[in-house]
């Protein structure tokens, strides 16, 4: 164990001794800023009164329901719907407002988009990197096991990861305390057929655990090309290329029985939350075990490649 933690924090002082590093942190900083004055600038234009808001909302929500062709999933959810909205209206319980903090925190997404990025980068030069400088081999000759040294790779992009995450949300809020300060109003959603209040950080926090999912994903399927083929832009592009084509390809799938067993159709966690699936039939347990079911493959194919290759290749 002590051995692991010396690796893992020379591994810690190398990647924080590299200016690409320093640069990602940079620019999620400043995709903070620039994300907070643009929403500042652009957002809000309406003035509705909520009332009118929620009013609109029951009308719609009715005739969709009216019109049929709903799956179970938005029926339930348009039903949930206007049942909150009646609720608002029979007990004057306002919204949170959207010029709040509290609201600011769902404007994330860009930030996690960004940080699996920066992940999957690190994720997949790590490695691949040791053997373009040609220090992979003092590296592995060194008196630890190659297990070990490997680990310590893999929890350094994780530790990694994590802190630009942690790092985004607590900046992202504090710029929407600055900016709209908090809010009031609150939050309702349905749990079983009871109205509940929720509250507006939780959820922001619980979405950012969601969306780690597919992140660490990202992340060990990028460490895995960059460890195999040892070349950090093969893994990157493939990596990039399923995380935008991801999607689509499981929607011209999504006839087929098999897609659901698919990586790519069970990474976005957060599907489970807002009760919209492209693919019937996946749960939050079942997508889960998928991943990890994959992530394990992916992880054995890192190790058994790392640890059976030739120092001198």
């Amino acid at each position: 164990m002590d051995k692991l933690l010396k690796l893992l924090q020379n591994e810690w002082m190398k990647l924080w001794n590299k200016k690409g590093t320093w640069v990602m942190f940079i620019l999620l900083i400043l995709a903070v800023f620039a994300v907070a004055g643009i929403y500042k600038w652009v957002d809000h234009l309406e003035t509705e009164n909520w009332k009118t808001v929620e009013q609109q909302s029951i009308k719609e929500q009715q005739q969709s329901i009216d019109a049929g062709g709903l799956t179970k999933e938005e029926l339930k959810d348009a039903k949930d719907s206007i049942q909150i909205s009646n609720y608002r209206l029979k007990n004057n319980e306002p919204p949170i407002e959207t010029d709040s903090a509290e609201a600011y925190l769902d404007n994330g997404s860009f930030l996690l988009a960004l940080i699996s990025l920066f992940g999957t980068i690190i994720g997949a030069s790590i490695v691949s990197n040791e053997f373009s400088a040609g220090t992979i081999k003092m590296l592995l000759t060194r008196p630890i096991s190659r297990a070990k040294i490997l680990t310590s790779k893999l929890l350094t992009v994780f530790i990694f990861v994590i802190l630009m995450a942690v790092l985004s949300w607590v900046l992202n809020f504090i710029m929407g305390i600055i900016l709209y300060g908090f809010a009031s109003g609150t939050d309702l959603v349905m749990e079983g057929n009871k109205i509940v209040e929720s509250s507006p950080i939780t959820h922001s926090l619980y979405m950012y655990l969601l969306s780690m999912g597919e992140i660490f994903m990202s992340v060990i399927f990028a460490f895995m090309i960059g460890s195999i083929f040892r070349s950090s832009s093969l893994a990157i592009g493939l990596t990039l290329f399923i995380n935008f084509m991801g999607s689509s390809l499981v929607v011209f799938l999504s006839k087929y029985e098999f897609v659901k067993y698919l990586w790519i159709a069970n990474t976005d966690l957060t599907q489970f939350e807002s009760d919209y699936s492209i693919v019937e039939g996946l749960t939050m347990p079942f997508s889960l075990t998928i991943l990890a079911v994959y992530a394990v493959i992916f992880l054995v194919a890192s190790f058994v490649t790392f640890i059976k290759r030739d120092v001198t290749a």
